[in-house]
């Protein structure tokens, strides 16, 4: 077993890290706290210094403009990117666009991906991933799935509301999960374009944390008609890809909250080895070394966790069980890690001095988005006492 990272990913690693910290983590002082996003002008000027330094779409293959690594290689930049919560939208490589290049690339024909993996992989567009509906819709339980099409001719007459539709509002095109005829077992995935009649974007939800480019949306599609040739896929194809998608994109979210808790961590070292109290750096004290022993250790077990799940994935091997596994301890990891680094910064980590009070905003939703926690629990008790896996 080969714990060294290749060199070749190392060096991009290196490279990835500095302009991390030299080019995005600066601009973070540009974070509008009122609309809960980057001003866009500065996301643009970023994506050209990304793009002049070969950074951009990293997890794509060369022949799509990416750096054409494995899942191995990405799970390590990503990690780097993750360090500013910002990085990943500048690097072309965050959720849903990131996810839903790969679900393109895996399903579309190819005049779907001329119309949409292709722009979207140069920038030129955003999308959205519909699935999520409001009570008693689909959210955790995916058979509760509301939104129908109605097969009509040569077309689909798509009818549903959903919400937590990241990026909807200023999308070019939305992936919409419904039923068709009524049929759990026919659910599809549709192609929508955000200019079709019968399609609104309600609201952007207010919320906890960032709203991030085109924010966290409530959606309605009300007789919108779906011509044959924008299903992605096969009708009743729906889970299958939808499978396909959020395994690879659960190890995504655990490669930048990887980066997120690592930072997190390393603002509170900073400070630790300068505060001084009771005549001593904090950082002398026993009780704080513990508290950065507890999250250091969570932080690399996650890690591994994620690897392990990537290197599964990439040899063509059932990675579900690993997958949830990592997106539990990982999504842990990193709320107690920052809320533990503002324990130690104290009353400077509860403030905008620092950027730990938004990390923590936006760290909450990770036990709750592309499946809770306790889901996952659920999931790896069950497969574990049914012997389908085993330690």
């Amino acid at each position: 077993m080969d714990f060294e990272i290749p060199e070749s990913v190392e060096s991009i690693r290196k490279d990835i890290r500095e302009f991390i910290s030299k080019e995005i983590i600066p601009l973070e002082k540009f974070y509008n706290y009122e609309l809960g996003r980057m001003p866009e002008d500065v996301n643009q000027k970023a994506r050209v210094k990304v793009k002049a330094a070969g950074f951009w779409t990293p997890h794509l293959s060369k022949s799509e403009g990416g750096l054409g690594l494995d899942q191995l290689g990405t799970c390590i930049i990503f990690s780097e990117i993750g360090r500013s919560p910002i990085a990943p939208y500048m690097f072309n490589c965050d959720a849903p666009d990131e996810g839903n290049m790969h679900l393109l690339a895996l399903a579309a024909t190819e005049k779907q991906k001329e119309l949409i993996l292709h722009p979207l992989c140069r920038g030129e567009i955003r999308t959205g991933f519909a699935m999520t509906e409001p009570s008693p819709g689909a959210g955790s339980d995916p058979t509760s799935l509301q939104t129908n099409a109605e097969k009509v001719g040569d077309k689909y007459i798509l009818n549903g509301r959903k919400w937590y539709c990241t990026g909807a509002n200023g999308a070019k095109y939305l992936i919409v999960m419904a039923k068709v005829n009524g049929s759990f077992r026919k659910t599809t995935m549709f192609l929508v374009p955000t200019e079709a009649k019968g399609y609104t974007m309600v609201r952007e939800i207010e919320l906890m944390g960032s709203h991030g480019p085109g924010g966290h949306c409530e959606l309605n599609f009300e007789n919108v008609e779906v011509p044959e040739d924008m299903v992605l896929g096969r009708v009743a194809e729906g889970f299958r890809l939808s499978q396909e998608r959020l395994g690879p994109a659960r190890l995504t979210h655990c490669m930048r909250w990887t980066g997120m808790a690592r930072r997190a961590l390393s603002i509170a070292r900073e400070y630790a080895k300068e505060r001084q109290v009771f005549s001593a750096k904090i950082a002398e004290h026993q009780g704080i070394q513990w508290m950065f022993a507890e999250c250091a250790t969570a932080i690399e077990m996650g890690f591994l966790l994620t690897l392990k799940a990537g290197w599964l994935l990439q040899n063509g091997k059932d990675a579900r069980q690993e997958t949830s596994m990592a997106k539990w301890k990982v999504s842990e990891a990193l709320c107690n890690t920052i809320d533990t680094a503002i324990q130690i910064c104290g009353g400077k980590g509860y403030s905008r001095d620092l950027p730990l009070e938004l990390f923590y905003r936006d760290a909450r939703a990770a036990r709750i988005a592309d499946g809770p926690s306790e889901v996952h629990k659920m999931v790896i008790g069950r497969n574990y006492l049914s012997q389908k896996w085993d330690i």
